[in-house]
């Protein structure tokens, strides 16, 4: 990742498991000393993503905060030696990131089953993460997820692994996604391996509801969801999430309206960090 002006350094760690993990830390102009009490943004991707589609959230806002971008293992330019993709695991990559940054105050930003990695990374920390922003996530909280879409999904893509994953990446996009953001975003996804693919739906389909964990989570928690998607609101609002929508079909919120998904990320920052 690239963006004019800012001083980005990527790094290369060991996750718990000795698998690499890279991530980007940016910062343009933002004061790091250890006086600077800014929390850091962590933005962290959803199933077969990459660090690189928080450019535009990276390029806004690290002239105001420290900002971290990571790929996941099996993501992006992280290693895929793994063989258990549990959201739990990925989590601990995260974890594995900010102890290496010293980082002690961090606001986590989640996309899709970034957000159930958020919040599994809440819970191994506590008070070092004192806030949660998810992205067109945290839709059915309430549900279990080995009777879900994901559970389904990952039988699909382990027998017909191609076909089953354009269908599934090419169902995220609205109609009037661009053809440049509909083909940079799917390349990268069907370009992941296919046992990282199936291992991380599995983590998805094994993992708890998210209703308890989120709710037993006692930190400011938005979500900023596509408002022509299914949600239950009901459940998200009880679990104590605020959720804030953008007028978009598209899954990737941050990506299909940048501008607005980086104003609604500002105000729940200003809630957060107030």
């Amino acid at each position: 990742m690239n963006a004019d002006g800012q001083n980005m350094n990527t790094r290369t760690i060991e996750s718990f498991d000795g698998v690499k993990i890279v991530y980007d830390v940016a910062t343009s102009g933002v004061n790091t000393s250890p006086e600077n009490d800014k929390p850091t943004l962590v933005f962290i991707h959803g199933w077969t993503c990459n660090r690189s589609h928080w450019i535009e959230q990276v390029t806004t806002f690290s002239d105001r905060f420290p900002v971290i971008a990571i790929d996941l293992a099996g993501h992006g330019d992280s290693s895929f030696e793994r063989t258990n993709y549990s959201m739990e695991s990925f989590a601990r990559d995260v974890v594995a990131v900010l102890d290496k940054e010293q980082i002690e105050r961090a606001v986590l930003v989640g996309h899709s089953m970034g957000g159930m990695v958020i919040a599994h990374t809440a819970r191994l920390l506590g008070e070092r993460v004192i806030g949660l922003v998810g992205a067109d996530t945290f839709k059915f909280v309430r549900d279990d997820p080995s009777t879900g879409k994901q559970a389904d999904q990952a039988d699909r893509i382990a027998d017909d692994y191609e076909s089953a994953v354009e269908s599934i990446v090419s169902s995220m996009f609205a109609d009037d996604t661009s053809d440049e953001l509909r083909r940079s975003i799917s390349e990268g996804m069907v370009a992941v391996p296919q046992q990282v693919a199936v291992g991380a739906m599995r983590g998805m389909a094994n993992d708890v509801a998210m209703f308890d964990l989120m709710a037993g989570l006692q930190i400011p928690k938005f979500t900023i969801n596509a408002t022509g998607r299914p949600m239950d609101e009901t459940s998200a609002r009880e679990a104590g999430i605020e959720v804030r929508f953008l007028p978009t079909m598209g899954h990737f919120v941050m990506n299909e309206d940048p501008a607005g998904f980086n104003q609604l990320l500002d105000k729940a920052l200003n809630v957060i960090d107030s």
